[in-house]
């Protein structure tokens, strides 16, 4: 069974060949031969020692991960003392190198270390558990495969940016949530700084920093999209809107409204506009994850 997987506007098609697990013996004789297929190994515990095509030599060891290229004459050996204990997973198919690369792995760079390893563990548990040569099987294996590429291809491009970047985004985005999934709240700034352990200034600064906006005008921002869509699709009274959306004061809902729409309740009411109502908020949420 083949899949396929569209990343960035590349496919990469693959089959899972075998998946294996080996613990080891400090005696182990090197393995040397020239690689059929991609072979993709996960350290879980232990050292060991890779010897590449041109005499390069490379001590991997726990929490490592290193890939044997198709084509490729590599030998691969245990340390004596602390003999390494991994599971590998050997893959065929169409544009892998590139796949790869966007794993963080090239031939000139064929090992890395795995950022949070604990969570690979259970997956790589999970994909060697699964795998045999039913249809099913296959298609579960690749899944657990799928997720392990696509943490390694998250942990590649966080290492290519200001990892407080990252932090700050994650943050605000979590406080987003948290605001679009209370909206009907009378929240204060206070509560939402309290609520994710934040000083109050702390969390006007990332707003400023990130939205150009404060978390009052955000709030206002996704209420009133709360309530256009509510005009558009149902029949609800100016003053029920008000309430859903979360203001408790009509005439506060309506100067609101009006700054954020160019017209009153009552016109926008009448006109019905077939808009995306939450088209701000969804471009003001892009901005904090970078993809606007």
């Amino acid at each position: 069974m083949t899949f396929s997987v569209d990343e960035c506007g590349e496919e990469y098609k693959f089959k899972i060949g075998k998946v294996g697990y080996e613990n080891c013996s400090p005696s182990k004789r090197p393995v040397v031969w020239v690689r059929p297929n991609y072979s993709w190994h996960f350290v879980l515990f232990g050292r060991g020692t890779v010897v590449t095509e041109d005499g390069r030599m490379y001590k991997i060891g726990r929490g490592e991960s290193f890939l044997l290229y198709q084509g490729e004459r590599c030998n691969h050996y245990p340390d004596a003392q602390d003999p390494w204990t991994y599971i590998w997973v050997e893959l065929t198919g169409d544009n892998l190198e590139g796949m790869f690369r966007q794993c963080g792995f090239t031939k000139e760079k064929f090992h890395r270390k795995l950022i949070g390893f604990d969570g690979y563990v259970e997956l790589l548990k999970s994909m060697k558990d699964s795998f045999d040569e039913s249809d099913v099987q296959q298609m579960r294996t690749c899944a657990y495969l799928i997720l392990i590429m696509s943490r390694c291809i998250e942990d590649e491009r966080e290492g290519r940016v200001d990892f407080r970047i990252i932090r700050k985004r994650r943050q605000v985005r979590d406080i987003l949530t948290y605001m679009n999934n209370n909206f009907s709240l009378p929240l204060t700034n206070e509560e939402i700084a309290a609520e994710h352990g934040l000083a109050v200034r702390t969390l006007t600064a990332l707003f400023a920093e990130t939205l150009q906006m404060t978390p009052v005008q955000y709030m206002n921002a996704y209420r009133i999209a709360v309530a256009c869509e509510r005009f558009q699709t149902t029949d609800m009274s100016i003053a029920e809107v008000a309430k859903w959306s979360g203001f408790d004061d009509v005439k506060y809902f309506s100067r609101v409204f009006r700054k954020e729409k160019g017209m009153s309740p009552q016109e926008y009411k009448k006109a019905k506009p077939n808009e995306d109502a939450f088209a701000k908020v969804k471009k003001k949420e892009g901005e904090v994850m970078g993809t606007k």
